[in-house]
């Protein structure tokens, strides 16, 4: 069982202005802490307090939604059914944001310089490197029922598996990024769908 990281309002709430500052098409490099502040409703002080940059919150960020969409995996293989049902879940939950702000962080992390994104790899390596470790276990769990089920040839492995899936939403992440929209397209969402039960179908 993964034990997430315990974060207070005030972090939370960093996270969600960043989240609203990129939904709003704001590009990264553009924006200040204390925009960030201000989207957030607290002071810029306050928000020193918790992170030295803004490379340090956008960096955090990742790491939340990362821990939220683990969260979500962990809940889901509780009470297993079908990785069709699974996944239809998932996706429904990205499509409405519930789970996290998708179209704002794809654009966020795509906005990032090369030399920022290596200072956010830095600066929460061990935590993403045990994050992604979990979040692997439990996406073999979740290919397994559904080879249970028939629903994955079984010549297919994991890897092709987790490809395609990625590439599913990468999809709909390219044909949005730049909208700045929420991703409100149903039909983006059923071509995602689509797209991953076909290619996994046996």
């Amino acid at each position: 069982m993964y034990e997430p990281t315990a974060y207070s309002p005030k972090e939370i709430a960093a996270f969600q202005g960043l989240f609203r500052l990129a939904a709003c098409g704001k590009h990264f490099s553009s924006i200040k802490v204390q925009d960030i502040a201000t989207a957030a409703g607290i002071g810029k002080g306050t928000l020193y307090e918790y992170f030295s940059s803004k490379e340090e919150i956008l960096s955090s960020a990742v790491v939340y939604a990362m821990e939220k969409i683990v969260g979500w995996m962990e809940k889901q293989l509780k009470n297993p059914v079908s990785l069709y049902q699974i996944l239809d879940g998932f996706v429904e939950e990205l499509q409405t944001e519930n789970l996290l702000p998708f179209s704002s962080l794809i654009s966020l992390i795509s906005m990032v310089s090369m030399e920022q994104r290596k200072q956010i790899q830095e600066q929460n390596h061990e935590r993403m490197r045990r994050i992604l470790a979990q979040m692997q276990r439990y996406e073999q769990q979740i290919f397994a029922i559904g080879r249970k089920n028939g629903e994955i040839a079984p010549e297919l492995d994991d890897i092709f598996c987790e490809y395609v899936v990625i590439s599913a939403l990468a999809g709909i992440a390219g044909r949005n990024l730049g909208s700045h929209q929420c991703l409100e397209g149903k039909n983006d969402w059923d071509m995602a769908r689509k797209l991953v039960f076909r290619s996994l179908r046996p």
